[in-house]
């Protein structure tokens, strides 16, 4: 049977705080079902396996501080794109939760396309929806090609701070590269194709 969202939360909940206190290679299935008092034929039937339940884990608690990157829809582009960098830049407590993970994704290669599909599609959809959202309201049309590139503009801009500077990038550099890259570019073939 279907677990409730309520039950669901807590074993990812649970599954958060041993990573927390063991790190990834220290979490099994079988720990976190003893914790949460479950069988793990429930979380296997679930997740599927442990990185499934691990990344699921981490993109709940995205949620549980409130950010939802599907809900942004402030009436402009612009203003949605500056919205969308202030989440991505937030402070994120279960950063240091889940800080053992980027070294068993570099153990294994296998895990980035799980973490892919549970944490990274599901983002650049709703990044992708701003842009939807902006072609309804006709700021820019459906065939712009930069549509196609924004996500290696702002994403891009985002990781690049950090690999080659070796600081996390800010909300005041993200918007700046929203306003002075992305929507010039935007705009400029809109206004060419119309």
């Amino acid at each position: 049977r279907r677990l409730t969202p309520e039950r669901e939360l807590e074993l990812l909940r649970v599954t958060a705080e041993l990573i927390g206190e063991v790190g990834y290679d220290g979490v099994t299935m079988a720990a976190v079902a003893e914790r949460a008092k479950c069988s793990t034929a429930t979380l296997y039937r679930q997740w599927e396996s442990k990185p499934r339940l691990v990344f699921s884990a981490w993109k709940a608690q995205g949620s549980t501080r409130g950010v939802d990157f599907s809900k942004i829809d402030t009436g402009s582009l612009r203003d949605d794109l500056a919205a969308f960098v202030r989440y991505l830049v937030a402070d994120d407590p279960a950063k240091e939760l889940f800080a053992s993970v980027p070294a068993a994704i570099a153990r294994d290669g296998s895990l980035m396309e799980i973490l892919r599909e549970v944490l990274v599609h599901p983002l650049l959809k709703d990044f992708a929806g701003l842009f939807e959202h902006a072609v309804e309201r006709g700021e820019i049309t459906a065939g712009n090609p930069v549509i196609a590139l924004a996500d290696r503009i702002v994403f891009g801009s985002w990781f690049a701070q950090d690999v080659l500077h070796g600081t996390p990038a800010t909300e005041e550099q993200l918007v700046a590269v929203v306003d002075t890259v992305l929507m010039p570019a935007l705009t400029a073939h809109h206004r060419a194709a119309g």
